[in-house]
This record gives C-alpha cells, structure tokens and sequence, in this order.
C-alpha cells in the first residue's frame, strides 16, 4: 500500500514486543523471527501503542530529535516500509472522519 502522510500505521496484531532500556525487542509470531529497534525506532514503536498518521509520528519524532524534517519523513517512511515488510505493523488509509449514512433502500 502507498504510504502518504495522512496514512494510518498501528502495530501488527500478530507480534509480541517488549522494552530493554532504550531498545525495544518485537517477536513476529507468524514467522518467530525476532527484531531489535534502536533508540529512535524504540521511540516510533513506542508510538503506535496507538494507531497514529505517519504525519504525526513525523512530528513526534522532530519534537524529541535533533534531525530536520525531510531527512525525518524520509527515515520514518523508510523505516515504516520496513516494519510493514515484516508485517510488524499494518497500514490504513485515513477516512478524514468522514462517515457516509447508510440510508434505508428506497421502495
């Protein structure tokens, strides 16, 4: 799925992680692979404890590190694509919060 900054990214269902100082261990469990996130990738996982806009885990990241925008929406698209790959999280498009009524059938 195409990932554009109003996308929606919610840890996997089908994971188990867990916090080791500033690190952070996530076990896949469809495949029993496990993976070690630094302490930016701690940060962001830590993150989507809810689902969240990549647009505002972005700022979340630029309000906790020294790093400039682009290079930050650049490295958290990057990393999210990763995270994606290993089906450690999953991708929704934002609805806006725009409900459409489900009307009655006319007869």
């Amino acid at each position: 799925m195409p990932m554009n900054p109003s996308t929606i990214v919610k840890q996997s269902k089908d994971q188990a992680s867990c916090c080791l100082n500033d690190e952070v261990a996530i076990l896949n469990l469809q495949s029993a692979m496990y993976f070690g996130l630094d302490e930016v990738g701690a940060f962001i996982w830590q993150a989507l404890n809810e689902p969240r806009p990549l647009s505002e885990i972005c700022s979340m990241v630029l309000d906790s590190f020294e790093v400039d925008a682009e290079r930050c929406r650049t490295d958290v698209f990057n990393f999210i694509t990763k995270l994606e790959k290993e089906r450690l999280v999953e991708l929704e498009e934002a609805s806006g919060g725009v409900r459409t009524p489900v009307l009655p059938p006319h007869t």
